[in-house]
């Protein structure tokens, strides 16, 4: 019986020497060295450019908040802590304040929710077309991290329709922060509102009863049981 001839394995490395392998390694780099060079350079460059941009975003994210934050703070002033009356004067300056926020650095996540708070401090001024212009501006943005802030936006909304006199405007409005905060007590509030100023009183009841029924520790249920009580028709009628 013939010997069966077992081949022998090839060697993943020839028997090439550290320095041999050092040799070919180096013409390797010499002969492609203007590739090579390129290739470094641009991903030198993509690398510079992202650090940098990084470093410019967090200064610019930086530099919005704190501008935030002192219109905020004139926000906050704009009512006096001891009467609760209503400072037009720090309106307007908080209202300056955060369209400069959104001017110079609308691009931040401080220069997105200062749209929102530049509605508000217009809404407050009784200027109601330019906050529901705040409004809708701040809407166009908010998503990602800000969505949970929409809602606040739709109510601003339909608080501006509301001091308009557009109650069927409101009632649109206050229907979609409701859709959109899952329902929750105020926005159900606001569209019984709405809508019992709008003259619907049957779906205002429908309204106010939803928040009697989900919110029975809530301070308003007084109030939205006072309402339901003057709406809803009473049994047997």
């Amino acid at each position: 019986m013939a010997k069966i001839k077992v081949k022998p394995k090839k060697k993943l490395i020839d028997a090439e020497n550290p320095i041999t392998l050092w040799t070919t390694a180096k013409a390797y780099v010499e002969q492609n060295a203007r590739q090579i060079g390129a290739i470094a350079l641009a991903v030198a460059v993509v690398a510079g450019a992202v650090f940098a941009w990084s470093m410019i975003r967090a200064r610019a994210e930086r530099e919005s908040l704190n501008m935030f934050n002192g219109a905020m703070a004139m926000f906050a002033a704009a009512v006096d802590s001891k009467t609760g009356t209503p400072q037009p004067a720090a309106y307007e300056k908080a209202l300056a304040l955060f369209k400069e926020v959104k001017e110079k650095h609308g691009a931040t996540q401080s220069g997105k929710i200062a749209l929102l708070y530049a509605g508000n401090s217009a809404y407050n001024l009784k200027k109601f077309d330019d906050a529901m212009g705040y409004y809708k501006e701040f809407l166009e943005v908010a998503h990602g991290s800000l969505q949970y802030l929409r809602a606040g936006g739709m109510e601003g909304l339909g608080y501006a329709c509301e001091g308009k006199g557009d109650f069927k405007a409101a009632t649109e409005w206050f229907e979609k922060q409701k859709k959109e905060a899952d329902g929750a007590g105020a926005a159900v509030l606001n569209l019984a509102r709405a809508l019992e100023l709008g003259g619907d009183r049957e779906k205002a009841c429908r309204e106010y009863r939803e928040f009697i029924e989900k919110n029975p520790l809530s301070g308003q249920k007084q109030f939205a049981q006072i309402k339901a009580d003057t709406m809803c028709p009473k049994k047997g009628s």
